[in-house]
């Protein structure tokens, strides 16, 4: 399981996705979003190279409160032909210089994700070192299948088979829904 580390990043996960946000497809917003990082998990990286953390946001722009999950990767090094898919790059306190690409994109992320629908690993939690995130469930029989992103998650069941991840919404209640879906 992998360090999350307490430190700053310039600029932030936050910025760097408000930014990218408004160009992708799925956004339904006008202008710029307002972001809230209200949940999520991380995967590991069994080479222990690439960050993969699955961030899902709420976007306060308007009264809709659009919810979106994120998926990122973090690298050292650029990926070589995967220019579309990166979002920027930042300035880590202790790592250095960060490539930050939507996951959706990057090896890593697929395989870690067919991987946790198989039931071979655990989703970990998004701010706590060593410590698997029970919330995460996968739900149906999805071994050996890819993983789909869902960009705009709803909360509650679904009849799809995936992985089952939580948020929190403004009342800081709980919420849970399909985050990944077989392909």
């Amino acid at each position: 399981m992998g360090i999350v580390y307490n430190t700053s990043m310039s600029p932030s996960k936050d910025e760097l996705v408000s930014g990218w946000l408004p160009q992708q497809d799925f956004y339904t917003g006008q202008g710029t979003p307002k972001l809230q990082h209200i949940g999520g998990f991380r995967l590991e990286d069994p080479q222990g190279k690439v960050g993969v953390e699955l961030r899902i946001y709420a976007d306060h722009s308007d009264t809709s409160d659009v919810v979106y999950h994120v998926p990122l990767t973090y690298r050292e090094a650029p990926l070589p032909g995967r220019e579309k898919y990166l979002i920027g790059t930042s300035e880590h306190a202790i790592l250095g210089e960060r490539y930050i690409y939507d996951a959706a994109g990057d090896p890593v992320f697929r395989a870690q994700a067919r991987e946790l629908l198989a039931g071979k690993i655990t989703a970990q939690h998004h701010s706590q070192s060593f410590t698997d995130d029970p919330r995460i469930k996968v739900k149906g029989q999805v071994a050996d299948k890819e993983a789909v992103i869902i960009r705009k998650p709803v909360s509650g069941a679904s009849n799809a088979n995936g992985v089952i991840g939580y948020w929190e919404n403004a009342l800081g209640q709980e919420l849970t829904g399909l985050v990944l879906r077989t392909a």
